[in-house]
């Protein structure tokens, strides 16, 4: 019945906002003792790690493809940009949870 719940976010166009309100979450309420805003941190740690791993891969996809010689100069520039922002976002996250 419930199966159309899906929600997607696109990390290419989205992912600098989706990253930025997951690190302040987890910044701010990281010392917390409640118990439902300690599985609030939990879920937003593992909802960021999951985006870093699939934008990593979304990456690594490109790059394979360079290698194989199918790409533009453009290509290489926006590939650059995002592992750019891929090792921003990656160093965040580990200052964050440690």
């Amino acid at each position: 019945m419930s199966k159309n719940l899906e929600f997607n976010i696109n990390l290419y166009n989205d992912g600098e906002m989706l990253f930025n309100i997951l690190k302040v979450f987890i910044r701010d309420y990281k010392d917390s003792k409640w118990p439902h805003e300690i599985e609030r941190i939990t879920f937003a740690r593992e909802l960021f790690k999951k985006a870093l791993d699939t934008y990593e891969e979304g990456i690594k996809a490109d790059e394979n493809r360079i290698q194989e010689g199918f790409y533009t100069d453009a290509d290489i520039k926006i590939v650059k940009e995002m592992r750019g922002r891929y090792d921003y976002w990656k160093k965040k996250y580990e200052e964050l949870v440690g």
